[in-house]
């Protein structure tokens, strides 16, 4: 028990340490003014954040299903193609979307959605049938978990940035006074929704094998008989 639970933070750590990344990168850009101060922190940041988190996810599936390198490859091609979706689409959502502050946390959840989709929670690529499942369900699972925390760290954000800006401006200057209150909660999101969507995947797997277990017992039986 430890020892899973030890498996299921690690990959959470990965992905606190990827939000809080992505969300000082935006927040240092200050991507929510117009103008903004640039984009160079908003990319820079925001794929190294994406690495950090996919990264943790890669090292989960080896170690937590031994997944062989073209389950790892796969997954590595899909947080990429996330990660170039969410920073792109997101950044340009915010400034043609009404309300545009929803640009941002929907990118980062299609991020999550195309990540999931190419992250499998198995072995090997074996069967077609069962790769196209096991994606749409990874899809669905990040997708929602990504949303949901990111509109909730966004809320939460906004409320503790603007406590504290004020007071941290005198100490660290503009620049950076926002940058607390937009990341802890973006860090503390990402822990969460990896979290989340790790063990509810796991649970999944786990019943499919338990009535794939049972439905071969039964055969067996039968046959027997």
């Amino acid at each position: 028990m430890a020892e899973k639970q030890k498996k299921f933070q690690y990959i959470s750590w990965a992905w606190a340490a990827g939000w809080f990344l992505v969300s000082l990168g935006q927040s240092l850009s200050d991507v929510y003014s117009s103008p903004n101060r640039g984009l160079a922190a908003y990319f820079v940041l925001g794929f190294a954040g994406w690495a950090i988190g996919a990264a943790g996810t890669i090292r989960y599936l080896t170690r937590k299903y031994q997944s062989d390198v073209n389950v790892s490859v796969l997954s590595a091609a899909g947080w990429g193609l996330g990660a170039l979706a969410s920073l792109v689409l997101g950044v340009s959502w915010l400034y043609t979307w009404n309300p545009g502050f929803l640009a941002l946390p929907v990118g980062m959840a299609l991020g999550g959605a195309i990540g999931g989709a190419l992250t499998l929670p198995m072995r090997s690529l074996s069967s077609p049938l069962r790769i196209v499942l096991r994606g749409m369900l990874g899809a669905l699972t990040w997708g929602g978990s990504f949303l949901f925390f990111q509109v909730l760290a966004f809320y939460t954000g906004y409320f503790l940035m603007t406590l504290t800006a004020d007071g941290l401006a005198s100490i660290i200057g503009w620049t950076w006074a926002k940058a607390p209150g937009w990341a802890i909660p973006a860090g503390i999101g990402g822990f969460l929704a990896a979290q989340v969507a790790s063990k509810l995947l796991y649970n999944i797997k786990k019943v499919e094998e338990s009535s794939q277990s049972q439905t071969y017992s039964v055969t067996i039986d039968e046959n027997h008989d």
